[in-house]
């Protein structure tokens, strides 16, 4: 189904998913300035008569200092964990490697390439270019079969083909890691596989070649998901460490700015906007840390089910696109 446009749909697929996170974390802390000055003070009555008059600024200020502290530490364990699963012995980094060279092996033996693309976007290029030729190929197969297996078969592969169709289309203009995982989370390979192996089941009249070629059709779909979870692995890892990274670069001089604050409090001119401004960016490491856990989640929830098994996403959660 194609994504509804509504304002609300399209500010939650931004904010969650299609937004440069760096971008998403300014318009977080937009909206927590927004909602803690001119919001907040049209709610509460609130005068602001400047920094001296607010008694709990300076309590406020160590809480803030020390859930930075923590957020940090926190985080880089996260990516220490995720940097510690690359430390693995010599023999299961062979293991790895030559696992991934057979794997590109019998990719190339079913689609009759001579050697696979090294790009993850072309790699899978190739499979969905391969699946529409096999969609054809089946087409062809049951050009003289019954009409109840014609019309079941129609039915299936228009949904493959505008299915394959769209994520081919976004996979052409994928460049990141992200770009690939987004383009290819949409594609319902376990329902594909699913309702071709019931077609299968269903009509013991089918003929041998329409046999081999659903056979080839499931290898497709097998071999798209496992790519799939390969490269939302190393999307994962990439983007924990990027978190890390920014996390560093923002909180850094958080912590000097929030010492500061609370060193020469009483010293600093007493006006509200100075107040407003340190605290909201004070909240700063937190959006960050907001916007990258968001559209891992979002990712991780989207695309929980590996192999022939659907999840009802609607069971965890509105859809982005609702």
């Amino acid at each position: 189904m194609p994504p509804k446009d509504g304002p609300v749909a399209r500010i939650r697929r931004w904010l969650l998913l299609d937004g440069r996170r760096t971008v998403v974390t300014a318009a977080l802390l937009v909206g927590i300035g927004l909602v803690l000055g001119p919001i907040g003070h049209a709610v509460a009555g609130a005068t602001g008569d400047g920094l001296a008059a607010t008694h709990t600024l300076s309590p406020l200020l160590s809480t803030q200092l020390s859930g930075v502290f923590l957020l940090v530490s926190i985080v880089v364990s996260i990516n220490s964990l995720f940097v510690s699963n690359e430390q693995q012995p010599l023999g299961q980094q062979l293991d790895h490697i030559q696992e991934i060279g057979a794997f590109r092996r019998e990719l190339e033996s079913t689609t009759d390439q001579a050697i696979s693309p090294t790009e993850p976007a072309r790699f899978l290029s190739v499979l969905t270019q391969t699946v529409l030729t096999q969609v054809q190929t089946l087409e062809d197969d049951l050009a003289d079969a019954d009409a109840d297996l014609q019309a079941d078969v129609t039915r299936f592969l228009e949904g493959v083909t505008e299915q394959t169709r769209q994520v081919g289309d976004r996979l052409s203009a994928a460049d990141t890691p992200f770009g690939i995982v987004r383009a290819t989370m949409e594609y319902d390979y376990g329902r594909m596989s699913h309702d071709l192996r019931q077609i299968r089941t269903d009509y013991d009249d089918i003929p041998e070649s329409a046999r081999e070629t659903i056979e080839t059709l499931l290898d497709l779909l097998e071999y798209f998901a496992t790519a799939r979870e390969y490269f939302k692995t190393l999307y994962f890892a990439r983007e924990f460490a990027a978190l890390s990274k920014h996390l560093l670069y923002v909180a850094i001089p958080v912590i000097v700015l929030l010492a500061f604050l609370l060193l020469h409090l009483d010293d600093l001119p007493d006006t509200h906007l100075l107040v407003l401004s340190v605290h909201t960016v004070g909240y700063a490491p937190f959006a960050l840390l907001a916007a990258y856990v968001g559209r891992v989640t979002t990712v991780s929830q989207r695309t929980g089910a590996a192999g022939q098994f659907v999840l009802d996403h609607s069971a965890d959660g509105p859809s982005l696109d609702d």
